[in-house]
């Protein structure tokens, strides 16, 4: 004995076709929507403070989450039901949290050296044991909103999809892009990018001091403030081109190096607490 659907229009081709089709667009969102937060606010923060190829770590992440989230979004439309859904996504969920991590420390290096070949040998990143606690944390915090745009996957698009209106079909695509704006938002704040993106701003807004003081006596006050002693030794190579980027860094971010890449030679510089102690030349710029 068989059982009709409760709502044959649910079970007709196109429709179901129609669904899959948004449950892509669900996770083209997603993925998009937790790369931007978590990585393109910060690329576009280093990209206005001097940064060293500041949009590649967000084109990169953009482009695996954006891969993980249709390949989830389309895998929990075609099984139409909320908990294979859950489920899912917080398998994609995965990937987001390990990229949180791996990306700045392991793809990133790689790829960057593909233009900057000298790179290969400037940085020195390490991979330490608390990483790996941190994926964990990423995890916790990511899984959270993950799980609410996972529950509201199915319901949302069986709405949109026979919606006339076009709130009614980009509602739901809002609303996954507010919950991973919220959860992309905390871990770009909370975890790996902002001690080294501060870090690196905190050397740009020396450099910009020294080169706006180019030619006249420093006040001394000021000087101290902004720790521009820590670029004596390398106060002839200062140009006003000049592109950074963090090469190193212990495991608690307290003590980092970034990396000056000036017109004509490579300097790094020790920061310590966002405080600029000595930089030094590290060679030829080729």
């Amino acid at each position: 004995m068989t059982f009709s659907p409760l709502n044959p229009l649910l079970e007709r081709n196109d429709v179901i076709r129609e669904k899959h089709r948004y449950g892509v667009w669900y996770g083209l969102v997603i993925g998009f929507g937790f790369a931007l937060f978590t990585w393109g606010v910060d690329s576009y923060t280093l990209s206005l403070h001097h940064g060293l190829l500041p949009w590649l770590k967000a084109a990169i992440g953009a482009a695996l989450c954006v891969m993980a989230g249709m390949t989830a979004g389309w895998a929990s439309a075609k099984t139409g039901k909320a908990l294979a859904a859950l489920l899912i996504w917080l398998v994609a969920g995965f990937t987001f949290a390990w990229l949180t991590i791996h990306l700045p420390f392991t793809l990133l290096p790689k790829a960057m050296a593909l233009f900057e070949p000298d790179l290969k040998y400037l940085l020195h990143y390490e991979y330490f044991p608390d990483f790996q606690q941190s994926i964990g944390v990423a995890y916790v915090w990511l899984g959270i909103f993950l799980s609410v745009a996972a529950i509201l996957q199915i319901p949302m698009s069986d709405s949109a999809v026979f919606s006339t209106s076009i709130f009614g079909k980009t509602g739901p695509l809002f609303i996954a892009l507010a919950l991973m704006g919220i959860a992309g938002s905390i871990l770009d704040n909370g975890l790996i990018n902002q001690p080294l993106r501060d870090s690196t701003l905190a050397v740009d807004r020396t450099l910009q001091f020294i080169l706006e003081n180019r030619g006249r006596e420093m006040d001394a006050a000021q000087a101290r403030e902004m720790h521009a002693a820590a670029f004596r030794t390398v106060d002839a190579l200062i140009t006003p081109q000049y592109r950074l980027l963090v090469s190193g860094f212990e495991s608690d971010f307290v003590e980092l190096q970034v990396l000056v890449k000036f017109e004509k030679a490579w300097a790094e510089c020790k920061v310590v607490y966002n405080q600029p102690i000595l930089c030094e030349a590290t060679g030829e710029v080729p």
